[in-house]
């Protein structure tokens, strides 16, 4: 885990480094587009951080139907418990006796 923080830290830093370059050596390369251009320099770290909140928002989507699917198996385990309670209570073992001892 350790190794995926430095991982992600580097390519962070990376692509803002990248960015600040692009800034400072070509400011004036722009992309056009419906909305009027946009700077090259912007678009680099805003894809990068719009694909990082879309891969958050899908981790954040597997955990919740991970905790759904956790409430869902304890809600069958409880009932399995109680079934299994039922049928202790229905069928209750006899202690055998044995007729030359005293009972205790």
């Amino acid at each position: 885990m350790k190794l995926l923080g430095w991982v992600f830290l580097l390519v962070s830093l990376g692509v803002v480094g990248a960015g600040a370059y692009l800034y400072y050596a070509y400011p004036f390369l722009e992309v056009p587009s419906p909305f009027g251009p946009l700077p090259l320099y912007a678009l680099l770290p805003g894809a990068y951080f719009l694909g990082l909140l879309m891969g958050g928002l899908w981790a954040l989507a597997l955990w919740l139907g991970g905790v759904g699917e956790r409430r869902r198996l304890i809600r069958e385990i409880r009932r399995l418990q109680g079934e299994v309670n039922a049928l202790k209570r229905e069928r209750i073992e006899e202690i055998p006796r044995i007729p030359d001892r005293d009972e205790a």
